[in-house]
């Protein structure tokens, strides 16, 4: 915490910041550290403040950053994003009247979400926590004692219980907005998918002292559609090499929106280590299947220029056919632009869906052709949804 604190007031001058975490039994945030840049700046920043309230509390409960001013301060704070699931609050301020621009708060929120993943807590101690609540007493026992067997090493434990998950735990949403953190990676991987079966296996796997990429790949092998998303699910988390390869391969080629999405959405592993053609070609399926491309971990380091050649003729399809486009497929096609792409973006900011427009705009940021400075701005003077005006001031800037 005190790094990042360190590092948010040389980024973005300011005099004084703040780290809130949020506590888990009540409604409020409670001050964690905070630091002067300046030995006279005193801090002057509350030790409790309520989820909502002030700019830290307010940002928290948005889920994005905010300004505004406190203690005759301008703040600018961002959330501690882990997920969708704001744990804290990381926050900054300078004296005087100062405007944190749009560009300032997307660089705090990347900040933020640093920090986030290097305070959350190893995968198995998150997902001990996420099922704590949400299973019964004897079922809590029973994995307390096969992930134990586990971390002694012994194989034939989760081989024999992996199988067993779905019926001691159950199979229903597990229905959190948080993530695991991979640190030798330092990504994400959200739980917004994860049923409580797969929370449980993928415990087992974590706990296991032994090569757990390898049993993952046998126990998808060998099991049925559950316990192949629970051994996908796995690899998100510790798979390394291409040794399960084939796995996610014959994933990739199921009928099964259940299974497609474990082997690519929030997928670490199938994002970096599929070949460039299958991945090509998972990115597409998953635009067809209705899968988020965003959901691609590391899409955007491996896009192309024929992967985006492929994801705008799909595009074109689908508009010739009169059926509606996944907006998610804009900013990623304007990584490798191609000729008319900035025409068509344009035309698809005055687009009725907001999802649409914003979109569109970050596409247009990242392209940087001037030529399309007079349609973001005209769109911006009169957009009322707010995210889509942050991606047009963004597009600008």
């Amino acid at each position: 915490m005190d790094d990042a604190l360190i590092g948010a007031l040389d980024a973005f001058g300011a005099t004084v910041g703040a780290v809130y975490l949020r506590d888990p039994e009540h409604p409020v945030l409670r001050l964690a550290g905070a630091r002067s840049k300046n030995a006279g700046d005193a801090p002057a920043w509350a030790a409790e403040v309520a989820w909502g309230k002030g700019v830290a509390g307010g940002a928290a409960a948005a889920g994005e950053p905010l300004t505004g001013v406190e203690h005759d301060r301008s703040t600018l704070a961002a959330p501690l994003l882990l997920g969708d699931d704001a744990i804290g609050a990381l926050a900054v301020a300078s004296g005087g009247a100062r405007d944190f621009s749009g560009a300032d708060a997307q660089a705090m929120l990347v900040r933020s979400r640093a920090l986030a993943r290097a305070l959350a807590p190893p995968p198995l101690e998150a997902l001990r926590s996420e099922l704590a609540g949400r299973i019964p007493a004897p079922a809590s026992q029973w994995l307390d004692t096969t992930t134990a067997a586990a971390a002694r090493g012994e194989r034939e434990a989760i081989v024999t219980s992996f199988p067993a998950v779905g019926r001691r735990l159950g199979r229903e949403p597990l229905g959190s907005r948080s993530a695991l953190v991979r640190r030798d990676f330092d990504v994400e991987v959200p739980l917004r998918a994860w049923r409580i079966d797969d929370a449980g296996r993928v415990a087992l796997l974590c706990a296991f002292a032994g090569d757990a990429e390898a049993l993952a790949r046998e126990l998808y092998f060998t099991g049925d559609l559950r316990e192949r998303c629970g051994a996908l699910r796995g690899l998100a988390m510790f798979g390394r090499s291409p040794v399960a390869v084939d796995s996610v391969l014959d994933a990739c080629r199921t009928s099964s929106m259940e299974l497609f999405e474990a082997a690519t959405a929030d997928n670490p592993y199938t994002c970096r280590l599929l070949p460039e053609e299958e991945f090509r070609n998972a990115v597409l399926k998953a635009a067809f299947m209705g899968v988020s491309i965003a959901r691609l971990p590391g899409l955007e380091a491996r896009v192309d220029a024929e992967l985006s050649r492929m994801l705008l003729s799909y595009v074109t399809e689908r508009e010739v056919a009169g059926r509606s486009v996944p907006a998610d497929i804009w900013p990623v096609v304007a990584l490798h632009p191609t000729p008319g792409l900035v025409g068509k973006l344009c035309g698809y900011l005055e687009h009725p869906a907001e999802a649409h427009r914003a979109a569109a705009a970050r596409a247009l940021g990242r392209i940087g052709d001037r030529r399309a400075e007079p349609f973001v701005r005209d769109r911006l003077a009169r957009e009322d949804d707010r995210m889509v005006r942050r991606a047009l001031e963004r597009a600008l800037a």
